[in-house]
């Protein structure tokens, strides 16, 4: 519906919006899901953003930062509010940690069990860092932005993004060893 929509527009902010919807959904998606406890939220946060988008482009200002930046400052906004509104819990995929390419692209049933104690055990690590922590993590794991572009939107400095995510990284693979993981 909302690719529709931008497609169908001879309007120049909803055209910006559509040049980078292709491209910048993924990143996005991935960086909601990785925050919100299931796929059906992150999908209805996702449209949620994008609908925001269309609703304010009136408000985007180029010279505040790229399309990128400002859709994903909408994102992290949805993200926070649903957590004031739902009280959400947040849930991060092991796949940031361990990579998709060390999964068993078959699974066995003991495998099911063993990814969800895994899985409880990087909850519980997670639930050690603060939000800026998980948030930070979101950002680079998920939707693949550089120390730079997390920079900007967060309006930390590179190299305090950058210091923070490898404290959280050296924290959390400490935890998960503590815990046999």
């Amino acid at each position: 519906m909302i690719l529709f929509l931008f497609a169908h527009s001879n309007d120049m902010g909803l055209n910006d919006i559509s040049d980078n919807y292709k491209e910048l959904f993924p990143g996005i998606y991935s960086y909601i899901r990785c925050r919100v406890e299931n796929a059906e939220s992150a999908e209805d946060l996702t449209a949620e953003v994008f609908k925001k988008a269309l609703q304010k482009r009136a408000t985007y200002n180029s010279c505040k930062g790229n399309m990128s930046q400002w859709l994903f400052g909408i994102a992290r906004n949805e993200v926070n509010l649903s957590y004031r509104k739902k009280a959400l819990r947040r849930v991060v995929s092991l796949d940031f940690i361990f990579g998709p390419e060390l999964r068993d692209p078959a699974p066995g049933p003991q495998d099911g069990a063993e990814e969800s104690e895994e899985r409880r055990r990087l909850m519980r690590a997670l639930a050690k860092t603060d939000s800026r922590e998980r948030d930070l993590i979101a950002l680079k794991f998920y939707s693949n932005m550089t120390n730079r572009e997390i920079s900007s939107l967060t309006g930390l400095s590179e190299t305090n993004v950058g210091s923070i995510l490898h404290r959280t990284m050296t924290k959390l693979r400490t935890e998960l060893r503590g815990s046999d993981l």
